[in-house]
């Protein structure tokens, strides 16, 4: 239930015989021969290298290539019973922590360090900065992006079809 497993079976709908298991756990596995090939987020995009491994696809690049929008990974979800002056209030909250984040650098990286799995600063570094970005602040044309995997999904029967409007006009 990961946006990459979405994108691997948008990629390639024929893919047989997944074995889930934790995304910390997939290159070890990799590398000792348990399963043929992973499926690696986070951290992994980095360090895959360290474990003898190497990349048969770039699901991130294929999406942009194949779409011109980027990936849409994660997100904020609220019900809409709550308001649109509740949410809005959440949504600014969150702004001004990621805000806070980016000009404070050295300061969270304490709080990022507990919570990584790999440690190693430069690997840190790039981690946040292809997963925080601009469209953290501002989804853009990220909008467009979820829709478009969303569409894609249901043509291919992997979600189910809904009519319903995702985002807060």
């Amino acid at each position: 239930m990961t946006t990459a497993y979405l994108l691997l079976q948008l990629f390639d709908p024929h893919i047989k015989n997944v074995v889930e298991m934790p995304f910390d756990r997939i290159m070890n596995a990799v590398s000792l021969g348990t399963v043929d090939a992973g499926l690696i987020i986070h951290e992994g995009r980095f360090t895959y290298p360290k474990y003898g491994l190497q990349e048969i696809v770039d699901l991130g690049e294929w999406w942009e290539r194949e779409t011109g929008l980027p990936i849409p990974l994660g997100g904020i979800v609220a019900r809409k019973s709550l308001g649109a002056d509740v949410i809005n209030e959440v949504d600014l909250m969150l702004k001004k922590s990621v805000e806070f984040a980016f000009a404070n650098r050295q300061m969270t990286r304490g709080y990022i360090k507990v919570h990584a799995q790999e440690l190693d600063d430069e690997v840190i570094d790039q981690h946040i900065g292809l997963y925080v970005n601009d469209y953290t602040l501002d989804i853009g044309d990220g909008a467009a992006a979820v829709e478009k995997l969303l569409k894609r999904a249901e043509e291919l029967h992997l979600v189910p079809h809904s009519d319903k409007n995702i985002f807060i006009d």
